[in-house]
């Protein structure tokens, strides 16, 4: 989903609005024609920006001589505080290039997102499904080894394993949802429906993953199944790219 930029800040509160808006103005001046592209991504564009969230933001930039980024310290420094901007410098001859190591990401950014100034340079990247496939697995295999540790040190404590459980989930998201790109080319933008169209293609109950009432113990027993299926169906597939 690409965005309007006007309908993702009219969405936000106010003050945050002027303060991006702001920033972007500033680094237009400090930078000039080495600015390619402020994208803003993320929760703010995809829904459910709360104010304890970041609005996400990358710059894109056609050289990063050390002077030049050391002149936005101040305008990043205030957006940081009053706007909880989080901002990420790329190179915009890196981003073709990088792409093998950043797949999941990259799919994050070319999925969701809006163009704040400059120019849309996620639009048409193009995105090895082997290198997606590989970046999958890996955060898949951490994340489930991650839980194992969770369900060890929050031992009776319910309420800290479900928030564990929920909070996963979240950071999952991304690479669950290029799990879903692999096997359509399709995004995802939110959780629940990454979860509902895996659970359907997986064959996985994630109502206790979506149900805030359901109890920590069989949240995390879902979430450990949900995992076990996405990692052995990451793992069998073959794509175009191996076959090749």
């Amino acid at each position: 989903m690409i965005a309007n930029i006007h309908t993702v800040l009219a969405l936000l509160p106010a003050a945050t609005r002027a303060r991006v808006e702001a920033f972007a103005k500033e680094a237009v001046a400090i930078l000039g024609d080495e600015l390619v592209a402020l994208i803003v991504f993320g929760s703010a564009v995809r829904g459910g920006l709360t104010s304890r969230s970041d609005v996400d933001v990358v710059m894109v930039v056609s050289r990063d001589e050390p002077a030049r980024l050391r002149a936005l310290h101040d305008a990043v420094a205030i957006a940081r505080v009053s706007a909880r901007l989080d901002l990420q410098v790329l190179l915009h001859s890196e981003i073709a290039s990088a792409a093998d190591v950043f797949p999941v990401l990259f799919d994050d950014l070319r999925g969701c997102h809006a163009v704040l100034v400059g120019v849309d340079v996620f639009k048409d990247l193009v995105i090895d499904p082997e290198h997606r496939r590989l970046r999958v697995e890996q955060e898949l295999r951490e994340a489930r080894m991650f839980l194992r540790r969770l369900v060890v040190d929050t031992a009776s404590d319910d309420l800290a394993l479900r928030v564990g459980v929920d909070g996963l989930l979240k950071r999952m998201r991304a690479p669950l949802s290029s799990l879903c790109v692999l096997h359509d080319s399709t995004a995802k933008d939110d959780l629940i429906t990454v979860l509902d169209v895996l659970g359907r293609r997986l064959d996985v109950d994630t109502l206790p993953l979506t149900n805030s009432q359901t109890a920590a113990l069989p949240a995390a027993q879902a979430c450990m199944r949900l995992l076990d299926r996405a990692i052995h169906d990451v793992d069998g597939l073959v794509t175009a790219a191996v076959r090749a």
